[in-house]
């Protein structure tokens, strides 16, 4: 994160119409011009992740400009829609990068219906994003205009190309930042992006602090673009320079491996050029550990001993846990502080592998916001939840399944949600394809499920049916597999966390909601009269809800507040007698979670039987079946 001098630096240079110079940047901030050009460095790579980027003149100096297109913009002296312009630039962009082909002024202007002038104007805007940084420049011949530059510098304009689409995503759509990402799919292919976002997750879970979570988002891009390019036959000129140590080292290993994973799914070949330049992107893009003394030790050993209480789980003596959240932690409140958000590009698929984890992090730090003065949002609870979800590795609380697909890609995805319907979310999942299986330790992983027969010699391996099915899931008993958070337990919970916190003053059932704020509202105000909650708690819903859905797949909600508003913890459910829009999903049950503060010791157990009746059809069949309070609460197991 930017230090107090360059964020000084950056107030100035947003502050300012016009071009600044580095000598009037070093006059105010009271240091030379050499601190004030290694700042920029610095604070460029900061706003880029923003839509904003350094636009420099030889011997004017410096100002701070906005990829993301103006709300309204006149043209020709006629008010034009901005999604029509931006449209219309995007595409120029698509057919100068992704078709390279050139291109003529005037046969963009018969295609677009715009003047040549408004063509010429799009190109002097496309190229002040496309230019940044780079060298590549417009060639202009007889028979039209391309782009041209070394490879090198094509790939920052496809960065550049990247952020632009990002930035002005939200003019489309107002979604998370994986489904702002899955809009680069139409350019780059479903294939490629999938297959990028695949692997670096999976390098970012294994290998938490080699990525500033701030730079996730800009790795992924970098990645989606590399990998595309080669797909398509170009390669890095020259190797660039590294410094060979111990710690530029591992980053060059860390890009042998990630293009080697994505060269056996996509099937291409890459250079020493093409990893060098990889493990430079990695270094440059690095967690910068924050000095000790801007952290504070004793809120980090809070946090740490109330999620192990809340998890039930002791991770206070996890050295390296202790360290990447005293790293983490000050930056976080930092960003949070300074509205600084981040856009973490794995959100959704965390929230689904980890929804316990997930939930239960969020609902303990929801104790520190007024402390703090910050509002945590699902990004960072996100990130968080992979620390933790990796320090479960480490004392084994879980199992680590590998699933094999003939094409490690489509197949696994649809695999990969079904078997997470059927297994609980400290178990970590991780998708291969056959020709990778040669690259493995397999005996990293407690089961194999493969939809394709593969030659293992090994007894923990079971070959299903990509829809996995009822025979598929008892198969996966039989090979002697036991859900990690009822291991050690009968093969069907007693769901005592539960049934414990269940009345039946508090099942609702055929309730005719037709809105999601029907129901936090009058289901609030049920709970508020009860005094079961204080009045906040419903402002708390709301607020959760805005920050990031809690809906599932299944059907089903799973919203909360926060426990300091809760004075009795108590789960209320609603099946809704039709299905209703949430977030992303459409619900007819709801689980309203209320954990009071001198229970959240019980969060772990309660969530568990929650995701475990979730996970079962045969449950959330039988609680849709039910017509009264009273039988949907024996259909939980209540007497």
């Amino acid at each position: 994160m930017l230090t107090q001098r360059q964020k000084q630096v950056l107030d100035i240079l947003e502050s300012q119409n016009d071009f600044t110079t580095a000598a009037q940047l070093a006059k105010i901030c009271g240091v030379s011009q050499r601190t004030v050009f290694s700042d920029l460095e610095k604070i460029e790579k900061y706003i880029q992740q923003s839509g904003q980027y350094f636009e420099r003149r030889r011997g004017v100096g410096i100002a701070v400009r906005n990829l993301k297109e103006p709300l309204s913009v006149k043209e020709d002296a006629v008010e034009w829609d901005v999604y029509d312009i931006v449209t219309r630039r995007i595409e120029i962009m698509r057919m100068l990068l992704f078709d390279e082909k050139k291109v003529s002024f005037n046969s963009l202007s018969d295609q677009f219906l715009v003047s040549k002038t408004s063509i010429t104007r799009d190109f002097d805007v496309i190229m002040k994003i496309l230019s940044v940084s780079s060298d590549i420049k417009l060639q202009k011949g007889s028979h039209g205009t391309q782009l041209v530059g070394s490879e090198n510098d094509i790939q920052k304009a496809y960065l550049q190309f990247n952020r632009y689409i990002i930035s002005n995503s939200d003019l489309y759509l107002n979604d998370s930042v994986q489904q702002k990402v899955s809009c680069l799919e139409k350019y780059y292919g479903e294939k490629v992006v999938k297959v990028a976002t695949s692997i670096l997750y999976s390098y970012v879970r294994e290998n938490i602090n080699a990525i500033s979570d701030y730079y996730v988002q800009n790795v992924l891009s970098i990645f989606i673009i590399l990998l595309y390019r080669l797909l398509n036959g170009h390669h890095l000129q020259t190797e660039e320079e590294y410094i060979s140590d111990h710690q530029t080292s591992f980053y060059r290993e860390s890009a042998v491996k990630l293009l080697h994973k994505a060269s056996l799914r996509l099937k291409f070949s890459y250079s020493n050029a093409d990893v060098s330049y990889l493990s430079n992107q990695l270094i440059s893009n690095r967690f910068e550990e924050i000095n000790t003394d801007v952290v504070n030790n004793d809120l980090v050993s809070d946090i740490i001993e109330q999620i192990s209480h809340a998890l039930n789980v002791n991770f206070e003596q996890d050295r390296q846990l202790v360290k990447q959240l005293g790293q983490h932690i000050s930056a976080m409140i930092y960003r949070l502080k300074t509205k600084n958000t981040i856009e973490n590009p794995f959100t959704d698929q965390v929230k689904v592998e980890f929804s316990m984890t997930f939930n239960t992090i969020w609902l303990v730090l929801s104790r520190y916001e007024e402390q703090l003065e910050i509002a945590f949002n699902e990004d960072e609870i996100a990130f968080l939840t992979i620390y933790f979800q990796a320090a479960f590795e480490r004392i084994k609380m879980n199992k680590k399944i590998l699933i094999v697909c003939e094409m490690g890609i489509a197949t696994s995805e649809l695999l990969l949600n079904r078997i997470k319907n059927n297994i609980p979310s400290f178990d970590a999942i991780e998708i291969s394809s056959v020709e990778e299986l040669a690259h493995l330790d397999l005996s990293d992983f407690d089961l194999i499920i493969s939809t394709v027969d593969v030659d293992i010699a090994a007894a923990n391996v079971v070959q299903v049916s990509p829809f996995l099915t009822k025979k598929d899931i008892e198969a996966i008993k039989e090979a002697g597999y036991i859900p990690s958070s009822t291991a050690q337990a009968a093969e069907k919970p007693a769901l005592t966390s539960l049934k414990k916190r269940l009345s039946d003053r508090l099942i609702f059932v055929d309730t005719p909601f037709s809105t999601k704020k029907d129901v936090l509202d009058k289901i609030g105000q049920y709970m508020l009269k009860a005094d079961i909650v204080t009045e906040p708690f419903i402002e708390n819903l709301h607020q959760r809800e805005k920050i990031g859905g809690t809906d599932l797949p299944q059907g089903v909600a799973v919203p909360h507040g926060y426990p300091k508003n809760v004075n009795e913890t108590y789960v209320v459910i609603v099946k809704n007698q039709k299905k209703i829009k949430w977030k992303r999903y459409y619900v007819d049950l709801i689980f309203i979670v209320c954990i009071a503060a001198k229970d959240t010791g019980e969060a772990r157990g309660l969530l568990a039987d929650i995701y475990h009746l979730i996970d079962e059809p045969e449950c959330l069949k039988k609680l849709r079946l039910s017509k009264t309070a009273k039988e949907l609460y024996q259909a939980v197991g209540g007497e």
